[in-house]
């Protein structure tokens, strides 16, 4: 209580008790020594009830807001034990979440340095029991290790070469075999082994006059006419880690809607310029380092499913096997370990396989594949140019696509009716017909006749960096 209002009660009791004393007698015919007294009663009666009043609502008032704050008390503690038990459960979940990138990586690595040993013309060393495990940085660092350094010799041969050859240029031929896309023509740079001698000016001939773009700015194309020049390219692309995955949509007819991706490996070199899997795939072959490159685009690819989690469910990726990877008998049992421990995956992976290829594969690796397929894991035949084959025995192995350029398919399928017929028979066996290299309206056209049920081309999306399609998923 207010001083003011203590003091303005002590008058109003004083006035009380003298009003008392003075009425009293009067009244009741009192004396006034008595009045005296009836009116100090009165005055210290009132004042010590105001006073009991006013102490028993502050000990009232100071009673609740001790509960109160024993409420909130326990309210806070019950929140911070919550968040303790919060805290400590996602910290174990992180763990075992780090853990499990780290294994795998370390699947990875391992992976990588057995495909690439068997170029060096050696086994890899096992590691004995004893041997401290590497760091989860070392790890994610990804080692360039596994790769052979690139020997001075070599580099002084290649000088000396390059000294006595008169440069090439690259014929329109080429370009052709090539199959450059008349966008990938405009980027693309000539480089016929003396590309770091020029200077920037003409370091930058390319094809065709580059067009007009909208977006972000494409890299260059690097052709490189020399195979030892493409090769030294690769190898360091691939001990700097610089293999980039690249994803082209597969659209759906007539909407043309996005549904699926498929994935392509970039090797990009020093400069940023990229070199196109159909230059660098043979040498890659010959040299066994493709089992390398499809390892990284694979580990690529797990990071971004991984960061996509639960997002659109049905879109799916198509990963291309290489048959030298799927026959190495090192690497192949391996992944095959590897992706069944991850069947958390299967809902989004569909591995590709060219139709030539899957006719070579021996019984071993059909028998792996299988397994694939019983563990979820869809499967695509791609580049199909023999359709009188019998599909029925791809059901075996949860093949769910058939992929076949949109003129091979027509002209296999010449008579109206044709193409849905075919269609007809693998939706049977659960497959779905992909007309690829559809470039213009009027294939577009062509395949609406034939009610194709899935398309792809350039004219749908060109391959993209995944980073830049990192929105759209």
């Amino acid at each position: 209580m207010a001083p003011i209002t203590q003091i303005l009660l002590f008058i109003s009791y004083f006035i009380l008790g003298v009003a008392a004393t003075v009425i009293l007698p009067r009244a009741l015919g009192i004396s006034m020594s008595h009045a005296g007294y009836i009116g100090m009663f009165i005055f210290f009666g009132a004042w010590q009830i105001q006073n009991w009043l006013v102490v028993s609502r502050s000990e009232k008032n100071a009673k609740h807001r001790l509960d109160s704050l024993e409420d909130t008390v326990k309210i806070l503690r019950r929140d911070l034990e919550r968040a303790r038990r919060e805290m400590v459960s996602r910290s174990r979940m992180g763990e075992e979440q780090n853990e499990l990138v780290v294994s795998e990586l370390k699947v990875l690595q391992t992976l990588l340095s057995q495909v690439t040993a068997q170029e060096r013309g050696f086994k890899p060393v096992e590691v004995a029991e004893d041997t401290v495990e590497p760091t989860e940085e070392e790890v994610l660092e990804l080692s360039v290790d596994h790769l052979p350094p690139v020997k001075e010799d070599d580099d002084e041969e290649i000088v000396e070469e390059v000294e006595e050859e008169t440069p090439e240029v690259i014929t329109e031929e080429e370009i052709e075999e090539l199959e450059l896309t008349p966008e990938e023509a405009a980027l693309a740079v000539i480089d016929d082994g003396t590309l770091d001698q020029k200077s920037d000016d003409e370091e930058r001939k390319s094809v065709a006059e580059p067009r007009a773009t909208v977006g972000p700015r494409r890299a260059p194309i690097r052709l490189i006419k020399r195979e030892d020049q493409l090769l030294k390219v690769v190898k360091e692309s691939l001990s700097e880690n610089r293999i980039d995955l690249y994803l082209q949509p597969l659209v759906s007819l007539p909407s043309r809607k996005k549904v699926h991706y498929e994935c392509f490996s970039r090797v990009r070199d020093e400069d940023g310029r990229i070199v196109l899997p159909r230059q660098y795939m043979k040498v890659a072959e010959s040299k066994g380092l493709i089992g390398t490159i499809d390892n990284l685009l694979l580990f690529r690819l797990i990071q971004l499913v991984r960061r996509m989690g639960k997002r659109k469910p049905e879109l799916r990726f198509f990963c291309n096997m290489s048959r030298h990877s799927m026959e190495d008998d090192e690497f192949f049992p391996q992944f095959i370990d590897f992706m069944t421990s991850n069947e958390e995956f299967s809902g989004r992976l569909v591995f590709e396989i060219a139709q030539q290829d899957f006719k070579m594969l021996n019984d071993d690796v059909l028998g792996r594949l299988k397994i694939l397929g019983q563990r979820g894991f869809g499967f695509s035949l791609d580049m199909v140019t023999e359709f009188d084959d019998s599909f029925t025995e791809l059901e075996k192995y949860n093949f769910q696509f058939i992929k076949a350029d949109l003129s091979a398919l027509i002209e296999s399928h010449p008579e109206r009716g044709d193409v849905d017929a075919f269609k007809s028979s693998l939706r049977r066996r659960g497959m779905q017909l992909v007309a690829s290299r559809v470039e213009t309206e009027d294939m577009v056209l062509q395949a609406l006749e034939t009610q194709v049920e899935f398309a792809q081309g350039y004219l749908f999306g060109e391959p993209a960096s995944a980073h830049e399609l990192s929105r759209e998923l």
